[in-house]
């Protein structure tokens, strides 16, 4: 609970529960909560209200060292002092849970590294990604593997910003693609133009039609001619197959 906690920089009550249930099928809510209520007496977690009935939660200092010992390599970049937990959008946070969930949930996910995962082996490593991602989530399909890098746009960036992520992508050798799931059409068309003819396939879709389709979402590459379910893609069913 506390290793989900970390990686997720920000959870609310329900995402926790519903990550318990898929990783451990833990099915009785009074133990959860019990447990839950005695990491954050014991300070190993902190608690903040939002709004009148919901609660996030998210890694203490004493819970990121207490990490640190059983060998969590996440928590060495909060210890370190190398990311401040707060200085990220809650909102941004709680997003991203919901699209790990929703690959989760839908049994078609081998792995997830989040953020803070990404950051430590970057970091630390000779052999990380060329980016700190949001995330890297890996499906296994039709007896192949795909490693995804997963970006989540709530707003826009600057121009050259999306230059810069151009170059770091086209250096990419650890991901397949690049998907980019965003709220609304309109701040998807704006991105999409900055990746038109990339040299790594960048895909873009809304990101809640994803979480209610997952695979079967429909995406557009950054050409803009044509959108086809991201399912297409891993089975290689388009001309900018991964």
């Amino acid at each position: 609970m506390l290793q989900t906690i970390l990686r997720a920089r920000h959870i609310s009550h329900e995402q926790l529960w519903r990550f318990v249930q898929c990783k451990t099928r833990e099915d009785r809510r009074r133990i959860f909560n019990w447990r839950l209520k005695r990491l954050v007496d014991h300070e190993l977690v902190d608690r903040r209200a939002v709004g009148s009935r919901t609660s996030v939660y998210s890694i203490s200092r004493e819970g990121a060292e207490h990490l640190v010992g059983l060998g969590e390599a996440a928590a060495l970049i909060v210890t370190g002092g190398l990311v401040d937990l707060n200085g990220r959008a809650l909102q941004h946070s709680l997003e991203l849970n919901e699209i790990h969930l929703a690959l989760l949930e839908a049994r078609i996910l081998a792995s997830w590294q989040s953020d803070l995962e990404i950051r430590s082996v970057n970091e630390f490593t000779d052999f990380g990604f060329a980016k700190d991602y949001d995330a890297v989530a890996k499906i296994e399909r039709g007896g192949h593997s795909h490693q995804i890098a997963i970006e989540y746009e709530r707003t826009p960036k600057a121009r050259k910003r999306y230059a810069d992520l151009r170059k770091l992508f086209e250096g990419e050798r650890r991901v397949d693609c690049v998907l980019y799931l965003m709220p609304a059409y309109p701040l998807l068309a704006h991105v999409a133009k900055s990746f038109e003819r990339c040299a790594i396939p960048v895909f873009f879709a809304l990101v809640d039609e994803f979480r209610r389709n997952t695979l079967e979402t429909m995406v557009m590459d950054g050409r803009r001619l044509t959108s086809f379910p991201f399912s297409a893609v891993l089975d290689g069913g388009t001309r900018r197959s991964v």
